[in-house]
């Protein structure tokens, strides 16, 4: 009996679940994209797939009821069509332009619209809260990783001179000892703080929370996986410490984490309210509306017909600089971290200054590849330590964000300036530069450049930093006649 009325519930359900696969099927290539990222089951998308897997298994469990109502072409109505023309559109843009991040954010929309107008806007209202775990497959969460690395050094280092250990705290580096202890990027928690948000998520659509309850649930989940990593740095600090670094938990405390963290939040979810608040049906009208299929095609179509780019050859080089080169191995530079095949690297004397200059440069090999790549840290922060930032202006009137690093553990600084090159425009941003490459790409202007320039410090920097603005017009020089 029960085998059967579930069979007639899903078969009731079948219109909703043929929108989210509809979308799924014609805008498969940001889907494919988002797949092969799923799939490497890195720290911020590591929970991408049984997220969704399990989003479809709520959504499933809830109760249907068929409408006969048929869906009212009213002025709401129409707008939402030219909004799912518009947002078909935009994607097709974004897609085309191997923009990935609004094109991931627009499916969410486009899904939205077309649930809306081809169903109804109940039914809308009633599976959006299940079609917010997408939110959680999205490569947003690593844009996290720098400001948990910080908070993370920040609270481990408090408690450190809280328990009087003897310990150097140097940036992100913890020197004890008998060894150094360095928060890196795999260290910032954004695993137990995206599946912690992730679980309290759930506890919201099981238990039906209102809205007072469900921002409370959330704000609970941050700080319990915040805390949780927070304990996990600072346990293994007092275990380096007191057993000299012999410990196996200093190599490997993958597993060491997660029992940690399981010990936090599980005890949370047992405790935590349930609501009694039941959950009405979810209405699927008997005859859906076809009209939203054709904004729907829009992109997709586009797509398929727009002609792969011609390659570019690269312009960019620093062959001018051949005459400016230094035979004086005496920099200190930093090792670079940027993951990019393509170097020139020069060491140059420009008015008695030594300075390092490194060209990194990329083209797409086809359409569904970006311009500017994934960069993320540029220098190795364990070894280096940002101390300050400045903005100066060079004689052509460009702005340059200059940066000084002190080496952990001693007094040694480097100046860094960074420039990116996106086909004819030059920025110090990265996000500009991933926004520039719409209109390079627009242009035909398929390149990209990252050129990184660094000099040592004699003292506080402030002789090179006079000394920059020549140095950077006669390196700038590197575009194409």
């Amino acid at each position: 009996m029960d085998l059967s009325r579930n069979f007639l519930r899903l078969r009731t359900a079948i219109p909703l679940f043929a929108v989210i696969m509809a979308v799924a099927l014609l805008y498969a290539p940001s889907i494919i994209t988002l797949w092969k990222k799923w799939v490497l089951w890195d720290q911020d998308l590591a929970h991408a797939l049984p997220t969704l897997a399990l989003m479809l298994i709520l959504l499933s469990r809830r109760s249907f009821s068929t409408s006969n109502a048929k869906v009212a072409k009213t002025l709401g109505y129409w707008l939402q069509l030219a909004a799912l023309f518009g947002c078909s559109l935009l994607w097709y843009l974004f897609e085309s332009l191997s923009i990935g991040l609004p094109a991931y954010f627009l499916i969410i929309v486009i899904l939205c619209l077309l649930i809306s107008t081809s169903l109804s806007p109940q039914t809308l209202r009633a599976t959006i809260p299940y079609l917010g775990m997408i939110a959680f497959t999205i490569p947003i969460w690593s844009e996290l990783t720098n400001v948990l690395v910080e908070l993370s050094s920040s609270m481990v280092g408090y408690a450190v001179r809280l328990s009087n250990l003897t310990a150097l705290l140097d940036g992100n580096s913890i020197f004890l000892p008998s060894g150094t202890i360095y928060i890196a990027d795999g260290c910032s928690g954004l695993r137990y703080l995206t599946v912690a948000l992730l679980m309290g998520y759930i506890l919201i659509l099981i238990n039906h929370y209102r809205l007072t309850s469900a921002l409370i649930t959330l704000a609970v989940a941050v700080l319990l996986g915040l805390i949780a990593n927070w304990v996990r740095i600072y346990l293994l600090v007092l275990i380096g410490y007191h057993t000299e670094m012999q410990s196996s938990l200093m190599r490997d405390h993958e597993t060491f984490g997660w029992i940690i963290f399981a010990g936090i939040l599980l005890p949370s979810i047992y405790f935590s309210p349930v609501s009694k608040q039941i959950a009405s049906s979810i209405e699927i009208p008997r005859h859906p509306s076809l009209l939203p299929l054709l904004p729907l095609l829009i992109g997709p179509l586009l797509l398929q017909f727009t002609p792969s780019p011609s390659a570019n050859q690269q312009p960019l080089s620093l062959n001018h600089l051949n005459a400016y080169t230094s035979h004086n191995q005496g920099l200190v530079g930093a090792n670079l971290l940027v993951n990019i095949s393509n170097r020139e690297k020069r060491l140059v004397t420009i008015d008695q200054h030594i300075v390092q200059i490194d060209l990194f440069t990329q083209i797409p090999k086809d359409k569904r590849e970006e311009i500017v790549p994934y960069i993320g840290r540029v220098i190795d922060s364990a070894i280096w330590t940002i101390e300050k930032r400045h903005q100066l202006e060079s004689s052509a009137e460009k702005s340059v964000d200059v940066e000084i690093y002190k080496r952990i553990g001693n007094s040694a600084r480097i100046l860094v300036t960074t420039e990116y090159i996106v086909g004819k425009y030059h920025t110090t941003s990265y996000l500009q530069a991933k926004l520039l490459q719409i209109i390079a790409k627009a242009t035909g202007n398929s390149y990209f450049g990252l050129l990184i320039i660094q000099t040592n410090c004699a003292d506080d920097c402030s002789a090179e930093l006079l000394a920059l603005p020549p140095i950077l017009d006669t390196v700038n020089q590197l575009q194409e006649n």
